[in-house]
């Protein structure tokens, strides 16, 4: 890939980036509207997207992706709880740190910058990968939630609560869109069925929405922190970028997966910060400026990784 056509596919995703920052930093939003505009995006468009992009893929392709979804189950859920193992017997890291900690390696922004980046890059597969990893991220949130909740009860020396947050956690992810959505449409595709043209058109329309208005809340969510380039910063920045890739590239040769479905999942590995660890990190009170900034310098690093993960792809 020459730099050219690098940056002609990333000039829109920045622009659209700086745009909902100087609009942040305007006030044009509330944090209202800000939490109403990422509902939109991660909430209705993006499930209508992925679910499409689901249903377009063929039954005999998505059949050979067997060893990808193990791939990244593997990349995704492993990679969060032996972080979440190693980071608690850090002293300075102890209870909710230790999760958002582990979040941040273990999930990557690409429900955001998925479709935006790779269809211009990687052409019309790249939608199905981005639903397949979208599917892999919504296992980790889920224990995420229930860790982040068993601490608060812990330390708010609640008794009573010891199920609640396990089960608030399973509901909330069992509710996400963003986890059933792709999974319907893989139950479609492998059953043969097919959407009527009138619902395929309407889905789309709504998740045309995704990409434009997902990058744009990011903008407004980076605006509202100030960036600190502190020692957290720079090596949480390295391992979102670094880890999971190399995870995920080790065993993709360890269980023959090939393809550009793979490609694109490398590229995916290595993406930005997922935009929810700082709404995490601003809830439980625990590394707010922190997540912030590693959101705001892993994803100018999108110049760096994105052909990085592309050639290692090849």
């Amino acid at each position: 890939m020459n730099f050219a056509g690098l940056v002609e596919a990333l000039l829109p995703v920045f622009f659209v980036l700086a745009l909902g920052y100087a609009a942040g930093k305007r006030h044009a939003f509330d944090a209202d509207q800000a939490s109403g505009l990422s509902k939109l995006a991660l909430g209705f468009a993006l499930p209508a997207a992925l679910f499409v992009s689901m249903t377009e893929i063929r039954r005999d392709l998505l059949l050979q992706q067997g060893s990808l979804v193990l791939a990244l189950l593997i990349a995704h859920v492993g990679v969060f709880v032996i972080a979440l193992l190693i980071l608690r017997e850090v002293k300075s890291l102890k209870g909710n740190a230790a999760v958002i900690d582990a979040l941040l390696l273990s999930t990557s922004a690409t429900p955001v910058f998925g479709i935006a980046v790779l269809q211009p890059l990687l052409g019309d597969t790249s939608a199905g990968t981005v639903g397949l990893v979208a599917l892999a991220i919504n296992f980790v949130v889920p224990m995420a939630i229930v860790f982040l909740e068993m601490n608060e009860a812990r330390l708010k020396g609640s008794s009573g609560t010891k199920v609640s947050p396990i089960m608030g956690g399973l509901i909330a992810g069992l509710k996400s869109p963003l986890l059933w959505a792709p999974v319907i449409g893989i139950v479609l595709v492998l059953a043969g069925i097919h959407i009527p043209k009138g619902a395929e058109g309407s889905l789309e329309l709504i998740g045309s929405a995704t990409s434009g208005v997902a990058v744009f809340t990011v903008g407004l969510t980076l605006a509202a922190h100030s960036f600190s380039l502190s020692r957290i910063t720079l090596l949480g920045t390295a391992g979102r970028v670094t880890i999971q890739t190399a995870v995920l590239f080790a065993l993709f040769h360890l269980l023959g997966v090939q393809g550009p479905f793979a490609r694109e999942a490398l590229v995916c590995a290595s993406f930005p910060m997922a935009t929810s660890v700082v709404l995490f990190a601003a809830r439980y009170r625990v590394q707010e400026a922190e997540t912030a900034s590693i959101l705001l310098l892993s994803t100018l690093s999108l110049l760096l990784t994105v052909p990085a993960t592309i050639a290692l792809g090849k």
